[in-house]
This record gives C-alpha cells, structure tokens and sequence, in this order.
C-alpha cells in the first residue's frame, strides 16, 4: 500500500499582498515573506445541542461563527520587516537617503490596512488563503544572543481553500537579517551600556466581533481600536535613576538602534512613563532592575506613541 505524501513545512511559504479593498483578494502584488512559522488558521465551534427527543442520546451539535486568525514568527530583517510595519502602520512617508539607501517612517495613523495572506503547500498543490487580515499584536524582544525575530498576531475574515496560489509570480525578497550584536539603546536621549533586555509589545485595539448575518459565519470587518503601546527595560541596578523616574512618574523617552552597513531600523519611543517596581536580592549574583512602561502621545512633535524609520536600499512599500 503506497504512503500517501504530507506537505513539508522547508516546501512551504507565506505570501502577502495588501488589499485594495477590504477582503478583496489581488490577483497580483504578492510578496513571499521570510518566516520561522505561521499558524494562521480557521478555527469553527460546535455547539451542544439542548433538545430533548425521549433519548438520551445527544441530538447533533450546531456550527458556530468561524475564528479566522492566528500566529506568525518573521525575523526582523533589513527588507522583508517593512512590510510587516506597513501591515501595522500603514504606508511610511519615504525619502531618498545617502547613495542608494531610502528612509522609511512608520507612524500611528488614521486607520490601518488589510492584507490576504496565503499558506501555501507547494508539494501538494494546496493553498490556504484568508482575506481581510489585520495585524492584532505585534511583539518584540532585543537582547541576548538569540535570533533577532518578530511575534506577529493577525485576525482575518475568510479562509478559503485553492488549488492554485493567488498570485502566480510573487515577489522574492533579498534575506539579510539584523542581529541583536548590532543594537544600541538611548534612555532618555543618553545613549547607555546597562541594558540587558528590552520588550516591547503594541496591542493595536482591534475589534472581531463583526459577524453579520448572512456571511456564512466568516467576519464582515474588522474594526481598529486605540493603539497601546508598553514593554519592560531591564537594566543593571547601579543607581536610582531609573526607580527614581519610575517613583517621581517622570516622563522620558526610549530609542533602539539597529545598524548593519547603510541600513538601519530605529525604533523610538519619545514619551513614557515607567512603573514602580523596586527590585530584591534574588542571590549571590548581579542585581538587575526590572522596569514596566506604557508609552502615549503627549506633546512630542512626532505626535505617535511609536515609531519606526527603517533604512534600506528598497525604495518604497
């Protein structure tokens, strides 16, 4: 009896292609993004049936609406990341830089786009595609010796299954990544040496619960929400500086750079406000500090809680 094949994950690939039109799914603009997994899927309940027929046998159980969302762990890389920020912020004002290089700003706006995202299984012909998909949560861990990687949550509106991709000739994108080696920090507009680790995790508010009748139980939209913006800095405990911020509720501001060559991410966050959290005696060893913060907009000039400039030799997204 012959063993039927199974997909392999190495033979699998995610392209994404940004909508027009909400849940419309292009025919052309594809772009196959680098990945480490993606586990975006359509997850459907069955209900428990009440009905009572003089049995106790159960009656058969009815459908519920359909989840369509799911994970995806992308590296943070010097092209490919763009596009996961566009997913997020929209479209980045950009400008020519030095040489060949152009500077991409991404900023909270407006409203957000939509993306059809597809899972595709080469070796067996199938495709799993979901339209109007939005960018849930996005979180980021620098520091260490790790690989340097993204935790991307989406939510999207329809699944549907294909035997051909949706768009015959993606874009492939050049891979280089950037390393956590290659970062610095500023806390407070001072650049410092202390900083052991730094989370960050933007929640960008949006609302599923958009089951219309007659959509055959599939999301009608997806609604955005107010951007929350937090994370944790952990530092060695030399000084007060930091508790005394945390203590006192002074404003400061966060800046994370990554350099490889001409290119360049830097994420800055110009206003937050740390949470007290003292530290303790966990042993013999060096004692860190362990500061929570939730970044907003205040004031600042870049009028965003968040923001990215993203330099690279790609000349717009």
């Amino acid at each position: 009896m012959a063993v039927a094949k199974r997909a392999q994950g190495a033979q699998s690939k995610l392209t994404m292609a940004f909508e027009t039109d909400f849940g419309v799914t292009p025919s052309t603009g594809g772009v196959v993004m680098p990945i480490i997994s993606s586990s975006i899927k359509a997850s459907q309940n069955l209900n428990d049936s009440n009905v009572i027929r003089g049995t106790r046998n159960p009656a058969a159980p009815s459908r519920g609406n359909i989840d369509a969302s799911g994970s995806i762990t992308p590296p943070v890389d010097v092209i490919g990341f763009g596009y996961w920020l566009k997913l997020a912020f929209g479209a980045p004002t950009s400008t020519a830089g030095a040489g060949s290089t152009h500077k991409h700003v991404f900023k909270i706006g407006p409203d957000m786009p939509s993306a059809t995202f597809e899972q595709g299984y080469k070796d067996i012909s199938t495709y799993q595609q979901f339209s109007g998909v939005r960018m849930n949560k996005m979180a980021l861990n620098f520091g260490g010796d790790s690989e340097l990687t993204a935790t991307i949550d989406v939510m999207g509106c329809k699944e549907t299954m294909a035997a051909v991709p949706f768009d015959t000739a993606p874009t492939q994108i050049a891979f280089t990544p950037f390393e956590n080696l290659e970062a610095t920090i500023k806390e407070g507009g001072v650049t410092v040496a202390n900083v052991l680790s730094l989370s960050l995790n933007i929640d960008f508010g949006l609302d599923g619960d958009s089951y219309a009748i007659g959509n055959k139980g599939f999301r009608t939209y997806i609604d955005t929400g107010i951007v929350g913006v937090s994370g944790t800095l952990k530092a060695f405990f030399q000084n007060m500086d930091l508790l005394n911020k945390a203590v006192n509720g002074t404003e400061s501001s966060l800046e994370l750079t990554l350099t490889k060559g001409d290119n360049s991410l830097v994420i800055k966050l110009p206003e937050l406000i740390y949470e007290r959290n003292s530290p303790g005696i966990d042993g013999p060893k060096g004692v860190n500090i362990e500061m929570p913060f939730k970044a907003y907009y205040g004031d600042d000039a870049e009028a965003s809680a968040i923001l990215f400039e993203l330099t690279n030799t790609q000349a717009s997204y």
